[in-house]
């Protein structure tokens, strides 16, 4: 016997069943193992001897039981948990996704204020070029008018004074002549009745007359050598002023067509996208 028991060996799926076994059913049976052993003793009394475990196949289905209701109020436990820390990172994701969803929106917001911000600063600093412009052009204006019409007093030349002193008491009469005629332009033109201005035919009739007067006093004038170069000047100014006029209307009504047949096209656009067929 103890030869047979020496060569005999466990098999592996009985270590691994034991290894899995829960901790009380294996104190159960080593119980069991301990009292068979003191009952194989000789000092030991067979008729006295009582077992640890009086049926020990039933109190294995106990503890089985016992141990399966624990791993399924242990499974259920972590269950619940598992399903609470899924909604608790359903929730967080949604409340950073809120949180992202705020931010670049407030990202956008600010973006832009700011590209207005910066489109408003410049076409402020376009119109005050513009002004600038303006400003300096008509100064230049008047100081070639003042140019035009005074004479250098810096120059102390006494040939240049007495040249200038005799071509303005030489052309007295042509500035007399002058006069004459611009009072007769005058009277032509308040001569007409407010109330004739109404129709085409009124205006032609006032454009007839101060032209007539204007012809009358440039044929029968006879201007000198400065004075024609006065109203030279004077007519170039004119031309440069209504060059710049021209263009500046030009600019405007382009901006203004772009604008309107931009958003024009761009209704057009959405409407079509949209499935709406444009209306005859």
């Amino acid at each position: 016997m103890d030869d047979t028991m020496s060569s005999y060996s466990f098999s592996h799926q009985f270590y691994q069943r034991w290894t899995c076994a829960p901790e009380p059913i294996r104190a159960s049976i080593i119980q069991e193992l301990t009292d068979i052993t003191t009952l194989l003793k000789a000092e030991t009394p067979f008729e006295t001897f009582v077992f640890s475990t009086h049926d020990l196949d039933a109190h294995l289905d106990d503890l089985y039981e016992n141990h399966e209701a624990e791993q399924t109020i242990a499974k259920a436990i972590a269950d619940k948990q598992a399903a609470e820390q899924l909604i608790f990172e359903q929730q967080r994701l949604e409340e950073e996704q809120k949180i992202k969803a705020a931010e670049e929106t407030k990202r956008q917001e600010e973006a832009q204020l700011k590209e207005a911000s910066r489109l408003k600063e410049e076409a402020l600093k376009e119109e005050n070029k513009r002004k600038e412009a303006e400003n300096a052009q008509k100064q230049v204006g008047k100081e070639t008018s003042l140019a035009a019409v005074e004479p250098d007093t810096t120059d102390t030349d006494k040939t240049n004074t007495d040249s200038i002193a005799n071509a303005i008491i030489n052309n007295e009469s042509d500035t007399e002549k002058h006069a004459v005629a611009g009072k007769t332009i005058s009277e032509h033109a308040n001569a007409i009745d407010d109330d004739s201005i109404k129709n085409d035919s009124s205006i032609n009739a006032i454009n007839n007359k101060a032209s007539l007067a204007i012809s009358l006093a440039v044929k029968d004038a006879k201007l000198s050598v400065t004075h024609k170069d006065l109203i030279h000047e004077l007519e170039m100014q004119i031309d440069d002023y209504l060059s710049d006029q021209m263009m500046l209307m030009s600019e405007n009504l382009k901006s203004w067509l772009r604008a309107e047949m931009t958003q024009h096209l761009s209704e057009q656009d959405k409407n079509l996208s949209n499935g709406n067929l444009p209306k005859n």
